[in-house]
């Protein structure tokens, strides 16, 4: 038991102001935890129980599913993070050791966990595998944000799998789906939770599947529509509205125009139209010094992970970058006037966001300084191909449903699933047996993610109310709360709390007397940590041989000594 005579630990009188967020301030009131620097905190007793809680919710149910943990090392050498082109990413830290050696420390384990399984992976009656452990990461975050969310040390659930191919794991990542569904449901998250599209980022070249629970503290957005379309903003798609579709193609036609023209405002005031008929033109350069652009509405954005996955497959991965000044002079353009049309026969492979069609007689510019055209349609521009690259507005509708608007909604993200395929395990040359005692060296590989201490944090906001977070039973830090009034029953109280605890409940008991704490001071500690179940001691109770109970969701009863 929890004596708070004995306990360091006390709840502030108010909330620190540390985080954009109200839940990581009453997790610091109530003393959950303290920040040791900004991406950095320590779980104080009340919120390590808690944290734990969430942990033991994870593995019985990975366990139950017959995935079997491990631990592996959070400093790595340097050659595993060589062998899969890792080892560069900024957002990943490295330690020096002696004599020139190098170490990282884990942000992942995807090389770690190939290392291993190349040893016990041998025959095709080895697969399906799948491993987790649950471990502390730490990742170079150029801003920690909102409290528990975004963390440069975090504590994480990551499980791989190994398959023979792609059917095997399809029949397997069902499973995995009701794994994560039961663990949700049991945080009593699962009913605000859903499963969306997103990228993979660096750890895998395909799309990632991301469990995100809807918040209104948020660091995504997802995009739904009625069929069970639901993608992260960052990958989502839709119709923009159609404008002056029906009216008539005019003739283009140059103008001269001021120079101070460089933005949408301007641009619009100065030709009395909306934003949507205006065009703006990006140029880019690619590795190999080959220029490419990308036209678009005004009133919309290009979304850069479409661009990098549309440039991936159409340049053969080469990375790019804005072009500079010096490049566009060399084009014969300048920017902010820059414009793909087909006399300027600019050197440039452009291409266009499939808004461009929704719209008759655009106002562009002309490649030169007060210079512009109005009246463009496509057939005055040299686009090769058009393509999604725009990030949708709420007012897009559905690609599924015609007219029916896309849903915005704001989530947090708590789980996430990656298909890596063989981008880890070829590198590590992990291959198999197969039944005709053949060598294959093709071993398909998923990754599975859940951030304990992010999901602590998404926990506190969703269930805080206006005075305290409710923690669901199963979470919180101790199933009761003993007052005692004064100190003659501290004795009768402790015999209490062992008697509880002989039936595996665990217990605070509040003897704090010298710290002149009453009753008023201890039930609002036991609201404060969200304890289940209060129990007073007191010589009204002692004399009449009963003790009082008051669950967190009911009233008070007597129970009998």
């Amino acid at each position: 038991m929890l004596q708070l005579s004995k306990f360091p630990f006390t709840t502030l009188k108010t909330a620190p102001k540390v985080s954009d967020n109200r839940s990581t301030s009453l997790l610091l009131q109530w003393s959950y935890i303290r920040q040791a620097m900004a991406g950095s905190y320590e779980f104080l007793p009340m919120g390590y129980r808690i944290y734990k809680h969430i942990e033991q919710v994870i593995r019985e149910e990975m366990d139950a599913a017959w995935y079997h943990e491990m631990l592996m090392t959070i400093l790595t050498p340097k050659e595993y993070w060589e062998k899969t082109g890792r080892w560069e990413i900024d957002d990943y830290f490295k330690v020096p050791g002696h004599s020139g050696a190098e170490y990282r420390i884990s942000p992942t384990n995807e090389e770690n966990v190939c290392a291993i399984m190349q040893e016990y992976i041998q025959s095709y009656k080895d697969l399906p595998r799948c491993v987790y452990h649950i471990q502390k990461k730490f990742r170079n975050e150029k801003r920690a944000k909102s409290g528990l969310l975004r963390w440069r040390e975090f504590t994480m659930k990551d499980a791989y799998s190994f398959h023979a191919n792609k059917e095997d794991f399809d029949n397997f990542y069902e499973e995995v789906k009701k794994v994560y569904t039961k663990i949700f449901e049991r945080l009593g998250l699962w009913n605000d939770t859903v499963i969306s599209d997103a990228d993979g980022w660096a750890i895998s070249d395909q799309n990632s599947h991301e469990f995100q629970t809807f918040l209104d503290i948020w660091e995504d957005i997802i995009v739904q529509d009625s069929t069970g379309y639901c993608y992260n903003l960052e990958l989502a798609s839709g119709v923009p509205d159609d404008k002056n579709v029906e009216e008539e193609e005019k003739n283009m036609e140059y103008i001269d125009t001021v120079a101070e023209i460089v933005n949408m405002e301007k641009m619009t005031e100065y030709f009395e139209s909306p934003d949507w008929q205006m065009l703006k033109t990006v140029i880019y350069k690619l590795e190999s010094w080959r220029y490419f652009g990308i036209a678009i509405r005004w009133d919309l954005s290009i979304n850069e992970i479409k661009l990098w996955n549309f440039i991936k497959e159409k340049y053969d991965w080469q990375t790019f970058e804005l072009a500079w000044e010096a490049d566009l002079g060399k084009l014969g353009t300048v920017r902010w006037f820059i414009s793909p049309l087909k006399d300027s026969k600019l050197d440039v492979d452009f291409y266009g966001d499939g808004s461009l069609k929704t719209v008759k007689n655009f106002f562009w510019w002309a490649n030169a300084k007060a210079k512009s055209t109005k009246n463009v349609n496509l057939s005055d521009l040299s686009i090769s191909e058009f393509w999604d690259f725009n990030e949708p507005k709420e007012w897009f509708t559905s690609m599924n449903i015609e007219w029916e608007k896309l849903t915005f909604r704001r989530a947090s993200e708590v789980g996430n699933i990656f298909h890596l395929w063989d981008k880890y395990s070829k590198p590590f040359k992990i291959n198999y047996l197969d039944q005709n005692n053949k060598t294959v060296d093709q071993i398909e590989m998923w990754c599975y993610g859940i951030g304990v201490s992010r999901l602590m944090w998404v926990m506190a906001e969703y269930f805080m109310t206006e005075k305290w977070i409710a923690w669901p039973e199963n979470v919180a830090p101790y199933d009761y709360y003993i007052i005692v009034i004064w100190e003659d029953y501290i004795e009768q109280a402790t015999q209490i709390a062992k008697k509880l605890e002989s039936e595996w409940k665990s217990v605070i008991l509040d003897d704090r007397m010298w710290r002149k704490a009453w009753f008023g001071q201890k039930a609002g500690d036991c609201e404060l940590w969200w304890i289940p179940n209060r129990i007073v001691v007191s010589c009204k109770t002692e004399e009449k041989g009963w003790y009082e109970l008051k669950m967190s969701w009911e009233d008070e009863k007597i129970i009998q000594l």
